[in-house]
């Protein structure tokens, strides 16, 4: 282990982020558009979890974590239809390359490890994918919907053979749906949609047993090989405006949330089958598995 002396830098670092955009107007109601960017992260957020949490770690660069790097260009085709431009429509494809990925070697201890850049490997990144969108602006019924079909990517000296594996933030599938309807002067209508492919997890592939106990292995220690179940739910609303006044405005919101009472799996982990002690069984974690109603009441002024 290397010393440093008090107030003395150990690392500098300093990457050029430049940002170009071009149009091109192709008729009244149509354009291309050609995007690029370069991005660098000098703080990183070191997780092995789907979300946030209060055990997640925020570590700066240093030495040996180099800043992480993005390189991303875009390209879209955008058209309008319709009376006053009230329908948009746009398809859109993009790639990024990101450099210096930083990576966890398998078992990683992230929790007080004082020690935690030993279980840090780096890599490169790669995410593409084409959106298609179209939004309703004008009259009773609007809203708007979009789809996307992507994928996100890592490769990584001594994970998954070396080879490419999809992120914990791979998708392949996006699509969300969104519509209100002007009922009448006082009620308003409103529903939602989204459905997404569900997230990479790495699960055991067989087991063996140590003296009764049984060891999950992945006998081929491939990263994120199995996916949770599809993610989609199904939301309404309705919204009742009040009387309006001068300076005053307010308005009730009466909500559905998963309407369907769609057990959408957080996560999913394995025991052992209590019937079986030679068999793993798998246990989905549902955070919402019901129906969430909901009212509020918003006023202005």
């Amino acid at each position: 282990m290397r010393d440093f002396g008090q107030n003395k830098s150990i690392a500098f670092y300093n990457y050029f982020e430049p940002r170009f955009a071009f149009k091109y107007q192709t008729g009244l109601q149509s354009s291309v558009k050609l995007s690029y960017n370069r991005m660098a992260q000098y703080l990183h957020l070191l997780s092995n979890t789907a979300a946030s949490s209060p055990l997640d770690v925020w570590m700066p660069s240093t030495n040996n974590v180099k800043p992480q790097l993005a390189d991303q260009i875009a390209a879209g085709y955008f058209k309008n239809f319709g009376k006053d431009d009230g329908i948009e429509t746009s398809v859109e494809v993009y790639y990024k390359d990101l450099q210096n990925q930083v990576d966890y070697i398998d078992g990683a201890d992230l929790l007080l490890n004082e020690y935690i850049e030993a279980d840090l490997l780096y890599g490169r990144g790669r995410a593409y994918g084409v959106e298609f969108y179209i939004k309703k602006s004008t009259g009773k019924l609007n809203g708007w919907s979009s789809y996307t079909l992507a994928r996100s990517e890592r490769r990584v000296d001594g994970i998954n053979n070396n080879g490419w594996f999809p992120t914990r933030f791979d998708r392949a599938h996006n699509l969300y749906v969104v519509a209100s309807y002007q009922l009448n002067k006082k009620w308003q209508l409103g529903g939602s949609f989204v459905f997404s492919t569900g997230t990479p997890a790495t699960f055991p592939t067989n087991l063996y047993q140590v003296q009764g106990f049984n060891i999950p292995h992945n006998v081929f220690g491939a990263r994120n090989n199995y996916r949770n179940p599809a993610y989609n739910r199904l939301d309404f609303s309705a919204t009742m405006q009040g009387k309006k006044k001068e300076k005053w405005r307010s308005e009730w919101v009466f909500g559905v949330y998963n309407s369907y009472a769609r057990q959408n799996p957080y996560s999913v982990y394995f025991r052992t089958d209590p019937n079986d002690a030679t068999r793993f069984q798998s246990v989905k974690f549902i955070v919402i598995c019901s129906i969430v109603p909901a009212d509020s009441y918003n006023f202005s002024f």
